[in-house]
């Protein structure tokens, strides 16, 4: 598919995605290339004002060494933004986390620099993803001072729930520029970043459904001013994986998706395409 240029600065920032996953216990042998896909969400081209985002996700089926991310660029900035969401180690411990680049300070039980490919400030903490629960991703810019702006996350469980608990990830301050975010940047990442493996059809499976990210909550009536709208995702002939012998790449496949939360999307990774079956809902 043709990508304009806000999804053109997206593959540049996932690039840095991918080294930053350095942040768990280095991986020994070299890492799968190529194992990724996107889907993208059209916001309209006058929406540079987003400050607060909601997503719900489901992970209907998690993988080892893998990742499962909200991403963004900022309005005022769009080689950089950051992300937000899930990945797992090859031994397939698991974790939330927030992430922004060229960041200068964090507040949280667990944010720590980081830098390599692109410097800045990630918060983390261990999370059990649970193949049959929905999370809610919530990124909002919260406060600013005179050095910057603080921008904060969330990850809700079972957000349409009775209880939904609240987990607070930190807050991480940028730039006072950075204080708003261009909705045709948002768009979410999947990959596998493991060991290497001999065919690309051995890279595990994953399957990411996705409801439309919504934007700029108000409070007092609960309605959203913005809700993205599904514009495709990464297509499988533009993967160096074709056949599933290669060594590069990984079998993939984006596709639309009745989230039951509006026309949403699905994120396969890795395995063959008899292993991309649309995950069922409960009342579907």
């Amino acid at each position: 598919m043709h990508i304009d240029r806000p999804f053109r600065r997206l593959v540049s920032i996932a690039s840095v995605i991918v080294l930053t996953v350095a942040l768990w216990t280095a991986v020994a042998g070299q890492q799968q290339q190529n194992a990724n896909a996107y889907a993208f969400w059209e916001f309209g081209d006058k929406a540079n004002d987003i400050q607060y985002i909601d997503q719900t996700i489901w992970i209907a089926k998690p993988a080892t060494g893998s990742q499962w991310v909200l991403i963004w660029s900022w309005t005022a900035d769009p080689a950089h933004g950051g992300y937000l969401g899930f990945n797992t180690s090859d031994e397939g411990k698991s974790q939330a986390l927030f992430s922004l680049w060229n960041a200068d300070q964090a507040k949280g039980k667990a944010c720590a620099k980081f830098g390599g490919e692109g410097e800045g400030w990630s918060c983390r903490q261990p999370f059990v993803i649970k193949s049959d629960a929905d999370y809610q991703l919530r990124l909002a810019r919260t406060s600013s001072d005179k050095q910057g702006v603080w921008w904060s996350a969330w990850i809700i469980e079972d957000p349409s729930g009775d209880k939904p608990v609240e987990h607070l990830l930190g807050e991480i301050r940028v730039n006072p520029k950075m204080n708003t975010i261009s909705g045709n940047s948002i768009a979410n990442f999947s990959e596998y970043f493991g060991h290497t493996v001999p065919k690309c059809r051995a890279v595990p499976v994953s399957i990411l459904a996705l409801a439309p990210p919504a934007a700029n909550l108000n409070k007092t009536t609960g309605d959203y001013a913005r809700t993205g709208a599904y514009r495709g995702g990464t297509e499988p002939a533009n993967n160096p994986c074709k056949t599933g012998n290669e060594s590069s790449g990984n079998m993939l496949k984006v596709e639309p998706f009745d989230f039951g939360l509006g026309d949403g999307a699905v994120i396969f990774i890795g395995g063959t395409p008899r292993d991309h079956i649309k995950p069922q809902l409960d009342d579907q």
